[in-house]
């Protein structure tokens, strides 16, 4: 539910930024160029050509704000990211007859979830878990059994 209303929150920002970008070609062809192509002059444009540009401007705010207020009622964006919550753990699980094994796994706060790379994990211990038990890992380049050696566990 949350990922629906951060992308109404998305497409309402979106819509203000056209409403942004139709404002400066309405005030003339080069601030509209300049607006779509430049983007630091959105803002410039916005101070100089504000009462042409506050409804659009007014109408980004209030869609940054949905997003901003659903992403932290939701315990952050790192909890609506794709990676650990749109893939159901099933797609993931390994074949019977994988080296790969959850009943061995211990009970703790990490499951396999499609992350498979050192720069998707939060700590040694959660590369170490996905290392050991999760299929498809690319966190252990020399083959030495320590997953991200540069990264969490040096």
């Amino acid at each position: 539910m949350s990922e629906l209303v951060l992308y109404v929150g998305l497409g309402i920002f979106v819509i203000g930024g056209i409403g942004l970008l139709i404002a400066a070609f309405r005030t003339s062809i080069l601030w509209g160029l300049a607006v779509l192509f430049i983007a630091p002059v959105a803002i410039i444009y916005l101070f100089a050509h504000w009462q042409d540009a506050k409804g659009a401007f007014k109408i980004q705010v209030f869609g940054f704000m949905i997003m901003v207020v659903f992403a932290y009622m939701s315990g952050g964006v790192s909890s609506i990211t794709p990676s650990s919550s749109s893939f159901p753990s099933e797609v993931f699980s390994a074949p019977a007859n994988s080296t790969f094994s959850t009943e061995n796994a211990p009970s703790q706060q990490f499951r396999c979830d499609g992350r498979t790379h050192c720069s998707q994990m939060t700590s040694c211990a959660e590369a170490n878990y996905f290392l050991r038990y999760c299929p498809n890992t690319k966190m252990d380049g020399n083959n030495d059994g320590v997953p991200c050696e540069r990264q969490w566990c040096r």
